[in-house]
């Protein structure tokens, strides 16, 4: 008989198998108060299992504001890409948590923990993807907010515009491919248009992946939308995309990718888009093209 008193956790059984078992039993005593039929009973049983959810809620809450905590605090790229890993797979299962997150400061935190880890690109996938978690594309606009606030040509600031960027690109993309309708109907795509523009020409020498990242994002938000290249153009876009190109040139063998990107854009603000076209060209774009054209191999 005493066996069959015994806890999950006393037998030895794995970490996960006991905490989704008293999960289960949460649930089942949640189901017990809506249908027990006794009032005493069904009183006495709700009014306990609400001071068992609320201890639970309290412990989880704790939880999640002492990971944001956490993040805030100087760490090898390793740690702190498990802390974004554990956040992202929190908010994921839970709309309370990402709430919890919001509050306890983590929008600033994961921009400052990317920055401080310029080169570890699966933290900045990491750190992209769950802002978008907490905000979906809004989150990739605050990303970038976020990036322009830094210092100018820091490796902080434009890594993080670069993972927003190639973020906003991968979920346009991935969107596109699954037969949805994409970025055409995201509210926040002329925002976005207008920090991609300013992400490629805020800083005196950016890298070649923001500018490569930049291009894609654009391109993804231009095509086939002429409204939107002719803000971006208005904006004074055509100088920056030549600027990309020249600079996409001048770096050699890794340019190309800026190269191929900026021209693919240029192709999308053109399409459809005569006024467009006129002032590119009265810009002398042609030669440019041509000139970059001849520089790939």
């Amino acid at each position: 008989m005493g066996a069959l008193h015994r806890s999950p956790a006393s037998s030895g059984s794995p970490f996960g198998e006991t905490s989704a078992d008293v999960v289960a039993a949460l649930g089942a005593l949640t189901e017990c108060c809506s249908q027990l039929q006794n009032e005493s009973l069904k009183r006495d049983v709700g009014r306990a299992t609400e001071q068992l959810l609320g201890h639970v809620e309290g412990c989880c809450r704790k939880m999640v504001q002492e990971l944001v905590a956490a993040l805030k605090r100087p760490d090898p790229g390793s740690l702190a890409y498990d802390k974004l890993w554990a956040l992202r797979h929190i908010g994921k299962q839970s709309e309370v948590t990402r709430y919890w997150m919001t509050e306890a400061g983590v929008i600033s935190a994961i921009a400052e923990v990317m920055a401080a880890h310029p080169d570890h690109r699966e933290l900045l996938e990491e750190g992209s993807w769950l802002l978008y978690v907490l905000g979906g594309v809004d989150g990739f606009v605050e990303l970038l907010r976020q990036g322009k606030a830094m210092t100018r040509g820091s490796s902080g600031a434009m890594a993080v515009q670069q993972a927003a960027a190639w973020a906003t690109f991968d979920l346009a993309k991935n969107q596109l491919d699954r037969g949805k309708v994409g970025p055409s109907e995201w509210p926040q795509a002329n925002e976005l248009v207008i920090l991609l523009l300013d992400a490629m020409r805020s800083h005196p020498a950016p890298t070649a992946d923001l500018l490569w990242g930049c291009c894609k994002a654009l391109r993804v938000l231009t095509e086939e939308q002429p409204i939107r290249g002719s803000l971006f153009v208005e904006q004074g876009g055509d100088e920056a995309l030549l600027a990309a190109l020249a600079a996409g040139q001048a770096l050699g063998d890794p340019g190309q990718d800026v190269l191929v990107a900026g021209m693919r854009l240029m192709t999308a603000l053109v399409e459809g888009n005569s006024s467009v076209a006129l002032r590119l060209r009265s810009m002398g774009v042609l030669d440019r093209l041509v000139t970059c054209g001849l520089s790939l191999p």
